[in-house]
């Protein structure tokens, strides 16, 4: 049984994680070391049509993104005048899909953030990567109540 400080402690370390990950200087930061000139909104566009295997609905898009449908129009029409997304129309519903531009930024941007979680488990053992892996993925999956979407496979460009 956990406690309540034990709760507490991992609310506010996930908290840290997301604050960190999410920071927009820091994914700004990122893309421009990797060459890919995209704002933050655009950034996590990409890693979402990139991990469901480079194109999505437009709607998911906006749902998975929690933007509205305005914003994500504005949002795609810039993404697509940059070369990195083509909304594709099939009667009243778009598909928007990586271009090859796209799915280089965002291999480039998969292979930064697996550098930065190398950096952060330096040091750790084989032992203690794995079983941090298997915990934060048994985490997540009790958090969204559903199971990963995304291998690991499927994320590695």
């Amino acid at each position: 049984m956990t406690t309540g400080e034990d709760v507490a402690g991992i609310h506010l370390a996930l908290v840290r994680v997301v604050s960190e990950w999410s920071e927009s200087d820091l994914q700004r930061q990122v893309a421009e070391a990797v060459d890919v000139a995209l704002d933050p909104s655009a950034i996590r566009a990409l890693y979402l049509l990139g991990m469901n295997g480079g194109a999505m609905g437009f709607g998911d898009l906006a749902a998975h993104a929690t933007l509205s449908r305005p914003t994500t129009s504005k949002l795609v029409a810039r993404m697509a005048t940059q070369g990195v997304v083509d909304p594709v129309r099939s009667g009243r519903t778009v598909e928007v899909r990586l271009t090859d531009a796209g799915r280089t930024a965002y291999t480039r941007l998969v292979e930064a953030g697996h550098r930065m979680v190398g950096d952060a488990v330096a040091g750790w053992s084989p032992d203690e990567i794995d079983g941090f892996r298997r915990q934060l993925g048994r985490f997540v999956t009790a958090l969204s109540g559903t199971p990963p979407v995304v291998s690991i496979k499927e994320e590695t460009p």
